[in-house]
């Protein structure tokens, strides 16, 4: 029997509904009926994936590229991290590790290997962030909500990165607003994650993630703000605790680069690209896993702490300056 196709998207899959032609090309049954439509499934294709993903909104694809170039960037820089940690540790073979992780060490946390890149995917992660808040406005109010929230987390990662890395002094007159600075975007999300579960038919378990998955970043934030608030705290960081300086420089990178990785998912999932499941396994749970495994790696590498005790006694290395 002839057949006309067309197709529909739904959620992370396409499907192709096959049904009769019309009434002059297949003549009714006796009964006046037509032939009951079927459907049939089928992955959706990347070329599809990337005509939603890759819109005429996003002028001269500015927020596309930037988000792109600091993923494949900040991503190799991370990388190149935690291969100088296993190195150190000796896990791999490489040679040059220990010593650079010494000499950061006693330079008090002196200036990280491949800051300058590091700063550089920074600045394209901001603009990445900055440039896509405008595309929600053609999306709806809760596109735009994403877009700002995740900016404001952004930006204070990023503030925190740059302010306890080489050349943070220029970043010193914010130290004051360090506290608000960091509480106001974990508060924004909780009421946001409390909008989702009580009041919208959005995945429960995706938004519960999330808001779990915020707080985390608050065991790097909350120490980092409470040093950088200090009155010369952040000198007295990288006295008490050197090694301590390079892990949270490259902690807060991770973070940065681990926001920007789950806000792509969340534009996918809206885009019908992904479902909630791989969303959450894809851009949640894994990248997370990921994170700790580096900040571990740093830790084991850089030795900021004398034992696991220590770390929670001192509250992340952010007590016990002498000041």
């Amino acid at each position: 029997m002839p057949i006309r196709v067309s197709s529909r998207q739904t959620t992370d899959r396409a499907w192709v509904r096959c049904a009769a032609v019309s009434a002059e090309d297949e003549p009714p049954s006796s009964s006046g009926s037509t032939a009951a439509a079927t459907y049939t499934e089928r992955a959706m294709t990347p070329k599809e994936a990337w005509r939603r993903m890759w819109t005429k909104a996003d002028r001269y694809h500015v927020h596309g590229l930037s988000g792109a170039a600091f993923t494949l960037l900040g991503g190799g820089v991370l990388g190149a991290w935690a291969k100088r940690d296993l190195g150190a540790l000796g896990v791999i073979d490489d040679p040059n590790a220990a010593e650079m992780v010494r000499d950061a060490v006693q330079n008090g946390g002196g200036s990280p290997e491949y800051w300058g890149v590091a700063v550089f995917s920074l600045l394209l992660a901001g603009v990445c962030a900055v440039s896509g808040t405008p595309l929600g406005t053609k999306r709806g109010w809760r596109k735009v909500e994403l877009s700002a929230r995740s900016t404001l987390f952004q930006l204070v990662l990023t503030w925190q990165a740059l302010r306890l890395g080489p050349g943070g002094e220029s970043l010193a007159f914010l130290d004051d607003a360090a506290w608000p600075l960091a509480l106001s975007p974990f508060i924004w999300q909780c009421v946001t994650s409390a909008y989702i579960i009580t009041a919208t038919k959005d995945d429960k378990r995706s938004a519960v993630f999330i808001l779990i998955g915020a707080w985390l970043f608050g065991a790097q934030v909350f120490p980092a703000a409470s040093v950088i608030a200090l009155p010369g705290g952040v000198a007295a960081l990288s006295v008490e605790r050197p090694g301590l300086v390079s892990v949270w420089t490259h902690s807060l990178l991770g973070l940065v680069w681990l926001l920007n990785w789950s806000t792509l998912g969340a534009s996918m999932r809206a885009r019908k690209v992904i479902d909630d499941d791989g969303y959450r396994s894809g851009f949640l749970l894994r990248p997370s896993a990921a994170w700790i495994a580096l900040f571990a790696l740093d830790v084991a590498a850089y030795a900021p702490f004398a034992s696991v005790w220590e770390y929670f006694m001192s509250a992340g290395g952010s007590r016990g300056l002498g000041l």
